[in-house]
């Protein structure tokens, strides 16, 4: 218990820090591009950036709704916008750390299972990674809680029923529509769900093929009716049911271009308290080790589930089958590999779950009756371990955010009522109101640009941007003779010290 409050202290801290903590220390680039939408929302200017003036769909609608209730209560105020989203953040971290220990609970069946699941909650909760993902301005927390509490809901229904009833099927279709809102993938779990309840409703409660499709359907049907405004939304907005951001960053993916990456991203999922250096990570045959471990685990911990028996193995096995498509997924079809880490994180609860549960049946095995002191032994070592890695990022410079020196540079140089540009508008365009995304991330006109052109240098000539600043990398634009751009625009700072590099339009 001290260590989650010493991991709920650390999640406050930047609340009672305020200043540059208080926007730095968690909130990152992404964070920043849902919470100017949240905030426009607040303001009655919709789902919006760039002031107001440009329509988005690139963010996920249930956290960008309830990160606007702060903006809304503090009149859009950015400072205590934050200081309410962090609130609101932590407070989602406490929930979703009691829906996991629920869930660990039901998991472990007949084992030591009070000691196993605080062992699990504790290491979501303080593990370095899944705090950061979790408390970033994003929807990692959030959906991992609508996740989890999806599971555990459909496991009391399993383990009470032989036929759902019409009131079960609506709470669990809105359950399931509430997981697509709080991140589109959330369609695996709701396939996953359905699936194994269409299986289980014939194999194990003895239901006709019919009874079972009747089982199933209405609670699709239930999901797709609170999908389907989201959905019609992305459409109008870019011509997709995927919103643009999911565009923008699989744009140049290319098929398993991020598989020698993601096992071992699921490893450190898996093992909270073991996230390995960088050059650590891209040793060679790294990959196939951890990939090789975890999915060793994950394996013997759904076979010793399934072979134990009861009704929650069925939601072990949906919540596995979705844990397996997230991976394949974001590793053999979408691009922004830097983001994998965010992406399987709602996979940890089932992830830790497994190595706990496989990690002790190895102890009893060895150590048989001091196999119980010696769970609880790794298990604080473990949580010590995660809390020692959180104390690391208290030190000075340690946790820097990598985008104020644009925000510095444009508020000292640049008017209020200018037009601003950059590829990466997050943290720019929330303290900035006046600016114009490039990468097409939250701008659906910059996405549809890149489609066309291959590149934005015609689209941001033709835009009212004046000022363009970013990292350094932007720098060679000024060289860029297409769309007439290194005649419009001149490059005027390249501080690679800083990494920030300017463009102004020719007068």
């Amino acid at each position: 218990m001290l260590a989650l409050l010493a991991a709920l202290f650390f999640r406050l801290y930047p609340l009672a820090a305020g200043g540059e903590v208080l926007d730095r220390f968690f909130i990152t680039e992404d964070g920043y591009l849902l919470l100017t939408v949240s905030r426009n929302l607040a303001l009655g200017n919709g789902l919006s950036v760039s002031a107001g003036e440009i329509a988005s769909n690139g963010f996920q609608p249930l956290v960008t709704f309830l990160f606007a209730i702060p903006y809304l209560i503090f009149d859009g105020d950015k400072w205590m916008g934050l200081w309410g989203v962090g609130l609101a953040s932590a407070l989602v971290c406490v929930v979703a750390c009691w829906l996991i220990w629920r869930f660990a609970l039901r998991a472990f069946g007949g084992q030591v299972n009070a000691v196993l699941a605080l062992i699990v909650a504790a290491l979501w909760f303080t593990g370095p990674l899944l705090m950061f993902h979790s408390m970033n301005g994003l929807e990692t927390a959030l959906y991992t809680a609508m996740v989890v509490g999806t599971l555990v809901y459909m496991g009391h229904l399993l383990a009470t029923r032989t036929r759902l009833r019409w009131a079960d099927r609506i709470i669990l279709g809105t359950l399931c529509g509430l997981v697509f809102l709080a991140r589109n993938d959330g369609v695996f779990l709701v396939a996953a769900l359905l699936g194994i309840r269409f299986v289980q409703a014939q194999l194990q409660d003895g239901l006709s093929l019919g009874e079972a499709l009747a089982e199933i359907v209405p609670v699709g049907l239930v999901a797709l009716a609170w999908a389907a405004p989201w959905l019609a939304y992305n459409y109008m907005i870019s011509g997709s049911i995927i919103p643009i951001s999911g565009q923008a960053q699989s744009l140049k993916a290319v098929f398993a271009g991020n598989l020698d990456q993601s096992p071992v991203k699921a490893f450190e999922t898996m093992f909270p308290m073991l996230p390995l250096p960088r050059p650590m990570e891209r040793m060679e045959h790294m990959d196939l080790a951890t990939g090789g471990i975890t999915a060793l685990i994950l394996a013997l911990f759904v076979w010793r589930v399934l072979r134990a028996g009861g009704t929650f193995r069925w939601v072990i096995l949906a919540y596995a089958i979705y844990a397996v498509a997230i991976f394949c997924y974001y590793s053999l079809a979408f691009g922004a590999s830097h983001f994998l880490s965010r992406y399987f994180a709602p996979s940890a609860p089932l992830l830790i779950t497994a190595a706990v549960s496989v990690g002790y049946a190895l102890l009893i095995l060895i150590l048989r009756h001091w196999a119980r002191p010696a769970l609880m032994g790794a298990g604080m070592l473990s949580v010590l371990l995660c809390l020692a890695l959180l104390g690391r990022m208290l030190q000075p410079g340690a946790n820097v955010q990598g985008h104020f020196q644009v925000v510095d540079w444009v508020r000292a140089n640049v008017a209020e009522d200018t037009w601003a540009g950059a590829v990466q508008t997050g943290t720019l365009g929330y303290w900035h109101d006046r600016t114009i995304n490039l990468d097409g991330k939250v701008n659906p006109d910059a996405l549809a640009a890149r489609k066309a052109d291959g590149h934005i240098f015609a689209y941001a000539v033709q835009s009212r941007i004046d000022v363009i600043a970013d990292w350094t990398g932007i720098a060679h634009w000024a060289a860029a003779p297409e769309g007439g751009f290194n005649q419009t625009f001149e490059l005027i700072v390249n501080d690679e010290a800083n990494n920030l590099a300017v463009l102004r339009r020719r007068p």
